[in-house]
Parts: structure tokens; C-alpha cells; sequence
């Protein structure tokens, strides 16, 4: 069964005990890959070795606080911890106001204060050949940044950690590790980022991916990408680990603002290219040395590049094809040389504008006078559907007044009917009574 490599890393009688860092990931089948990986931490001219014989190690009574790093086969159970009294730690049982313990599938992490002066052990799976290091520093030091910077920039920077005097080289700890770097305002009411909210720009990576050159070989690549606000900006490198986490400030720092602006003139006709108006800023830049790598986003889809170098003057413009209306995406990528002689690059991703349809062109005389002329047939056709409409409407309000005056005609003749009716009827029976009498006898 393969072994794996267990480090003891003793952190000194520092109060400012700091982080250990750990290894992970490793092909548990290869052994002699993980014992090369894991021994690089200790080799150099390092003195402070401490031998371990079998699982047994020994702390000195004047170590106040120490982190063990013992790696296990992947898979294994966590270790257990024997102290010189005999008592037993476990990662699910140990006093928590000293003992910080992390554990991993490949490895366990202990940082315990005031340890027990003496004899210890470890049981579990680990490599019965060890060494180990008395820590005294963990730190992150980088390449300094440029000052001033500017907003866009993108900048490849590397650094290394180390172990008091010595660097750190192995292709293990990068898994352990996390290196990012945030822009913090200084919130100085001087400069336009007054409240700005801190801004993730990097990334310092040891895995070959990327800018990063190779993998393991201990240097720490970011690759920052400045899309903040110009302003006065704190560089703060944060270090995290599974128990300890470190913050290193650089600055303040001045982020200026791209000395290269853009500008689309838009087409007023479809025959025509829109423009994109491009001006340097010469106090910041050489104009000689600007070169813009380009890509243009068409709304149909369409997909165009576009370079620019060795312009004669500016300000200067780019055609961009009118295919379509809409959105454009333009993305820029710029090269040029500071005024004092530093080479930069920025990338602007988020450029864009909405091409719309130009209003028609002016007509002609003739296309007026048609114009006309139809406008008035309209009127005039208009006027005849009107005049068409009140006759029928004068029509129709005739019949309705004839058809009302006949209907009140003959209700009237009807009335004076039945009133001479009426008035014969009674002046019949008033003449001859018995008649009228015999007639009301009858009906009864």
C-alpha cells in the first residue's frame, strides 16, 4: 500500500503565529510523485528540521503553539493524536478552545496552543519516514504594481510565498491556497471612487493554466483586469487557507482613466458605414505605438475584425458596416507605451451602441406635388362621402317627419271622430228615453 508523506509543521513561540499550509490532490497510486511533491517544501538550506521517528515526535516545553499537516491515504480515516499522557484526540473530539483541526480526504491539519511538552503520536496511515519544519513566517510577496494604472488594464504579475527567508516551491500547496486580490477605495473625497465598493481584479494561480508559465514551480501568477472606477485604490491580497487567512495591503494606488476613448458616429443614411471615432490622450501615451485589435458584433449575427496601427494622426476612425439595425457588441483590445516608456494592454468588452433606421429622405418637388394632388383628391372625395351622407341623413329625416305628421293626422281625425260619435250617441238618447231605457232593461 502506498505511503503518503506526513508533515510536521511546528508554527514557534511567535504570538504571531502564521498560517501552515497544506497538500492535496495527488494521484494516490503514484508514491514516488508524492513524495517528490511533498518533499520539495523541505528542501533548501533550511535548518530547523525536525527528525520523526515511526509516529512519534517531540515538543519542547518552550512551543506555544504549533500546526501539524499529516497526510494519510486517500480515503483513510483521520488520524488520531496520542499525547505524552496517553489521552487521545480525535477530529470529532478535542478540546475547542485550543485545538483547531481540519480534515481533508488526503490529510489532516492541527494547530493546537500550549501543547503538552513531550513525547507524541499519531495513528492512522501516514508515512513512517518523516520530516518536519519549525515555521516562523508565511507571507505573500508580488512584483510591485504600476503607479499610476489605468482604468481597463490588464497586467500579468507574479509572486512567490515564503517561509520566513525561503520560498515556498511545491506543486501540492497551490490546492491549499487561495490568492485573490481586491481593489479597495481609500475613500478619499479627492478622487472620483469616493465609496466605491471593493472590486475582485485577480486571481494568483501556481497550475500552469492561463498566464500562469508552469505548474508547481512555486510562482504565483495573477492576471488583474482594472474594470473599476478611476480613483485612489488600495491593492489588498488576501490569503486563505483551511484555517488561517492573511491580508497584505499595497498602495494607495492610482487608477487613471483610459487615455484612449471611443466614440461611434452613426450613419444618418443605410448607404453609408457608421464610424468609430478613436482619440488619444498624448500625455499619457505614445499615439505611435497604439495598436487596436477589434471585433464587431453585428445584430444579424454577423461577426467582423478590425485593426489599427501606425495611424498617422488622430483623431482617427474605424468604418464599421451598416448590415443591420440594432445592437453592435464591439470589443477592443489595446496596446500602446505609456509616456515613460511602459508597455501596457486594456481590453474594453462592454462597448456598444444601437444602430436605428434612419427617418426617410426629404421628397421631391414632383413626389410633393403628387403629394398634393392626392391630398386633395382625398379632401375632395372626402367632402362628396360627406355630402352623400347628410343628404341620406336629410332624407331619412324627411320620411321619419312625413310618417310622424300622417300618424298625427290620424290619431287627430280618429279623436274628432269618436268626439262626434259620442256627442250623436248622446244627443240620440236624450231624444228618445224609453228607447235608451229599454236598450239599459235589455242589457240587464
Amino acid at each position: 500500500m502506498a505511503r503518503l508523506l506526513a508533515l510536521l509543521l511546528v508554527l514557534a513561540t511567535s504570538s504571531k503565529a502564521l498560517a501552515i499550509q497544506s497538500f492535496s490532490d495527488v494521484d494516490p497510486d503514484s508514491k514516488e510523485e508524492v513524495e517528490k511533491q511533498a518533499m520539495s517544501l523541505i528542501e533548501g538550506d533550511i535548518t530547523n528540521k525536525l527528525p520523526i521517528k515511526g509516529q512519534r515526535f517531540r515538543i519542547d516545553d518552550n512551543v506555544e503553539e504549533i500546526t501539524l499537516l499529516f497526510f494519510r491515504e486517500p480515503g483513510s480515516k483521520p488520524l488520531v493524536l496520542i499525547k505524552p499522557d496517553g489521552s487521545k484526540w480525535y477530529d470529532s473530539r478535542y478540546p475547542e478552545n485550543k485545538v483547531t483541526w481540519y480534515t481533508d480526504p488526503n490529510f489532516d491539519i492541527i494547530r493546537i496552543k500550549e501543547p503538552q511538552p513531550g513525547p507524541w503520536q499519531a495513528a492512522g496511515r501516514i508515512d513512517e519516514d518523516n520530516k518536519a519544519l519549525v515555521i516562523s513566517d508565511i507571507r505573500f510577496e508580488a512584483e510591485p504594481l504600476p503607479n499610476p494604472l489605468f482604468q481597463h488594464e490588464e497586467l500579468k504579475v507574479e509572486g512567490k510565498l515564503y517561509n520566513g527567508d525561503e520560498t515556498v516551491e511545491t506543486a501540492r500547496f497551490r490546492q491549499t491556497v487561495i490568492l485573490d486580490v481586491l481593489f479597495v477605495s481609500t475613500n478619499n473625497p479627492d478622487f472620483d471612487n469616493f465609496g466605491a465598493n471593493p472590486a475582485r481584479v485577480a486571481q494568483f494561480e501556481d497550475n500552469g493554466r492561463g498566464h500562469d508559465e508552469q505548474a508547481g514551480d512555486g510562482v504565483f501568477t495573477g492576471f488583474f483586469n482594472l474594470s473599476v472606477e478611476p480613483g485612489e485604490w488600495m491593492a489588498t491580497y488576501e490569503m486563505t487557507t483551511p484555517l488561517y487567512q492573511r491580508v497584505f495591503e499595497f498602495g494607495p494606488l492610482e487608477v487613471e482613466p483610459l487615455p484612449v476613448e471611443f466614440e461611434v458616429i452613426q450613419s444618418e443614411s443605410v448607404d453609408e458605414n457608421h464610424r468609430l471615432q478613436i482619440e488619444v490622450n498624448d500625455n499619457w501615451i505614445d499615439p505611435n505605438s497604439l495598436v487596436i485589435n477589434g471585433e464587431t458584433a453585428f445584430p444579424n449575427g454577423e461577426v467582423r475584425k478590425f485593426t489599427v496601427s501606425e495611424t498617422e494622426g488622430f483623431p482617427h476612425h474605424v468604418e464599421i458596416a451598416n448590415l443591420a439595425f440594432g445592437k453592435h457588441l464591439v470589443d477592443l483590445d489595446i496596446f500602446a507605451t505609456t509616456a515613460d516608456g511602459r508597455e501596457f494592454e486594456a481590453r474594453i468588452d462592454d462597448f456598444s451602441f444601437i444602430a436605428k433606421e434612419p427617418p426617410p429622405p426629404e421628397p421631391t418637388a414632383a413626389e410633393l406635388a403628387e403629394q398634393q394632388q392626392r391630398e386633395l383628391e382625398r379632401q375632395r372625395e372626402q367632402a362628396r362621402q360627406e355630402r352623400a351622407i347628410k343628404e341620406k341623413q336629410a332624407m331619412t329625416n324627411l320620411i321619419i317627419i312625413v310618417v310622424v305628421n300622417f300618424v298625427l293626422i290620424g290619431l287627430a281625425l280618429f279623436a274628432l271622430w269618436w268626439f262626434k260619435f259620442r256627442q250623436k250617441k248622446v244627443s240620440t238618447e236624450a231624444a228618445n228615453p224609453e228607447t235608451g231605457n229599454a236598450e239599459k232593461s235589455g242589457k240587464k
